[in-house]
């Protein structure tokens, strides 16, 4: 009896099993950016693919009409492959333009799939759906967070305690050190920070603005002041304003021209670091605002007094632009702007293009006058003899045109005398003949009256 049950059951199953046998299978995936902004072109891409090698399919691709646009591929898909052997995936590349904002659907309307034997294959289709923003709603979703969490100069304590509010800090640290790092963590990682990690540091004060920007744009600048011991700073005063002078030779960068060599010179027992030109016997040191910014400075030791030095390059000359050694008569006198520094000039006019100055060749050492271009900014030696020869020109139409404007005036001097002359020999004609017919008439008169009397 056991056996017949055990029989029956196989002979079943044998029978059963094919119809739970799935035919194969397809899927057809839609995928695209996730957000797109009106105006802009949103790429998709639809997969077919299978476990098994297809042989043959078609499909739709149903929109958003109302928001979005196709610009490139097709919606209709009636495909099939050449290989013998079939294919197991193949993807199409549609186009759309954003519309209007808002939430966009892109899906696979019907379709059928065929494996290499003809037989259909079960499919499953997937759809992708798309936010459609407009700029300016896009960015309203932007963080505003443009706070640091951390803020720290690694193995010192700053003063006053970190606080996200507030934005200064000090730190004093001891003369010997040359690097600190500063670490800088913002609060929100869409955010953006600049101005942390290692920096160099020298004696004095030395200023570091940590700046963090966030995703919408927005601004915060935290400043760290790293004060830097010094056992015996030197200070000069130039133009009002106070500076130390810097004692690292490292801190320094040497003037562009190249005309200078390293040295040192010694300033109240101190050595200090220095660039020296052996034409000119110019000494440059460094100097050092409040702020922490390097400067160089033209350093007179007979007279112990600092100059801020600047150079200026132009058409093969290295200029030294210093006062004049007189006023120049005939110009008009200024303070111009050169590169960030304020150069005594004289011009022309109030709006002269070119004004002049005056100015070393540090190459040679030799002083002499120089046009500026102020347009090109360029320079070049000024050449008075044309300007003299202008003048003289100048005064020579001047003297001319006077001559000719006193011969003018002179000889409307003459016409009027003459035309006057002339009215009065007309007037004395026209007397002398109305005389002459008074005298007629009363002899015509008298003629008259002896004729009467006669009668």
């Amino acid at each position: 009896m056991k056996n017949i049950k055990k029989l029956l059951i196989a002979f079943m199953g044998i029978i059963l099993i094919p119809s739970f046998v799935q035919a194969a299978s397809a899927n057809i995936s839609v995928k695209a950016s996730g957000t797109a902004i009106v105006g802009n072109t949103i790429t998709a891409t639809v997969t077919i693919s299978s476990g098994t090698p297809m042989g043959a399919w078609q499909f739709n691709v149903n929109y958003d009409s109302s928001k979005l646009k196709l610009t490139s591929g097709a919606t209709a898909i009636a495909d099939y492959t050449t290989s013998t052997s079939g294919t197991k995936s193949k993807s199409y590349t549609l186009k759309f333009q954003a519309l209007k904002s808002g939430s966009a659907s892109i899906s696979i309307g019907s379709y059928l799939v065929y494996a290499m034997d003809d037989s259909a294959m079960s499919v499953s289709a997937s759809s992708t759906r798309i936010n459609i923003m407009t700029q300016k709603e896009l960015e309203a979703t932007y963080s505003k967070d443009n706070n640091l969490k951390e803020l720290s100069v690694e193995g010192y304590t700053l003063t006053p305690e970190f606080s996200k509010d507030v934005l200064e800090y000090s730190v004093t640290i001891p003369s010997d050190v040359t690097k600190i790092n500063i670490v800088a963590k913002q609060n929100d990682n869409t955010a953006t920070v600049t101005g942390a990690g290692e920096h160099d540091v020298m004696e004095g004060n030395n200023k570091f603005e940590i700046l963090v920007k966030a995703q919408n744009g927005s601004e915060k600048t935290y400043t760290v002041n790293v004060e830097v011991e010094d056992l015996n700073p030197i200070y000069v005063e130039i133009e009002d304003t106070q500076y130390t002078l810097v004692k690292r030779k490292d801190a320094l960068t040497i003037p562009a021209s190249n005309l200078y060599e390293e040295s040192t010179v010694t300033i109240e027992e101190v050595e200090i670091p220095c660039f020296k030109n052996n034409v000119t016997n110019f000494i440059l040191v460094g100097i050092k605002d409040e702020n922490g910014k390097i400067s160089l400075a033209l350093y007179d030791a007979e007279n112990n007094t600092y100059k801020l030095y600047q150079e200026f390059l132009s058409n093969n000359l290295v200029l030294y632009i210093t006062d004049f050694p007189k006023r120049m008569e005939d110009y008009i006198h200024d303070v111009l702007t050169i590169n960030e520094m304020e150069v005594e000039v004289y011009k022309y006019s109030k709006n002269s293009r070119f004004v002049i100055c005056y100015a070393m060749d540090i190459s040679t050492g030799e002083y002499n006058y120089y046009s500026y271009d102020t347009k090109e900014n360029t320079f070049q030696i000024y050449n008075d003899e044309e300007v003299k020869e202008l003048k003289e020109n100048v005064k020579t139409y001047l003297y001319i045109s006077l001559g000719f404007g006193v011969g003018l005036f002179i000889a409307f001097i003459i016409i009027i005398i003459l035309l006057s002359k002339r009215n009065k020999r007309k007037q004395k004609m026209k007397r002398e003949a109305h005389k002459e017919k008074e005298e007629e008439l009363d002899d015509f008169l008298s003629d008259v009256k002896k004729s009467k009397r006669k009668k």
